[in-house]
């Protein structure tokens, strides 16, 4: 066997050196850069997560604040509305306050909804709808105007109508109050004795 020359040693350590670079690379390098890459996504995705829940533990005091006060304009809210209440509790306060401006009124009809939230959650809130015929005097029927906006309560007059004579008028009157369940604030806007004497069908006294 002839022996190799220089060249061709050289040439022959050089495939082998290649050989080596190219298995090495495959076997430790290629993976490790795989694993390298695989681990910085991994440290974005928990930095992302870390972030995240920094912002919420960070604004729990944000979040504190926000429900004091929230309480507290709902207190203040609740307190300017009507308190819940039965329709004949709505039927006595509106005969009272005729009654005290000298109107006489002929009918009443009353409505009650709750206000509900996601479709069918109730919410404490009830709209009271109130329809009422009557007579009296214009002095006598602006009175009674007066006397529910003095109660000073979340109402609005949604109707008015006024005919004949100004000493004898015949009004409709349309009125929307806005109720809520007050259990924490005592409210006896409402409050009324109920009884029906011997002898007689009147629902009030």
């Amino acid at each position: 066997m002839n022996k190799l020359g220089n060249k061709e040693v050289i040439l022959i350590l050089i495939v082998i050196n290649f050989m080596l670079y190219y298995m090495l690379y495959f076997i430790g390098i290629s993976p490790l850069k795989n694993s390298i890459n695989n681990n910085k996504a991994d440290i974005a995705t928990l930095q992302e997560e870390y972030d995240e829940k920094k912002a919420i533990v960070d604004s729990e005091e944000t979040y504190k604040q926000s429900i004091e006060r929230l309480k507290a304009e709902k207190v203040e809210l609740f307190a300017t509305g009507f308190p819940n209440t039965n329709a004949e509790s709505l039927h006595a306060f509106i005969n009272k306050e005729a009654t005290a401006s000298n109107i006489n009124i002929s009918s009443i009809n009353i409505t009650q909804a709750p206000r509900l939230a996601n479709g069918d959650q109730e919410t404490g809130i009830m709209d009271n709808n109130i329809s009422v015929s009557a007579t009296g005097s214009y002095a006598s029927i602006t009175k009674l105007l007066s006397s529910i906006e003095e109660v000073q309560k979340t109402s609005l007059l949604t109707g008015l109508s006024l005919s004949g004579a100004a000493s004898d008028m015949q009004t409709q009157l349309q009125y929307s109050f806005l109720s809520a369940d007050k259990e924490d604030i005592p409210d006896d806007v409402f409050d009324h004795t109920f009884g029906q004497p011997a002898g007689n069908t009147t629902l009030f006294k």
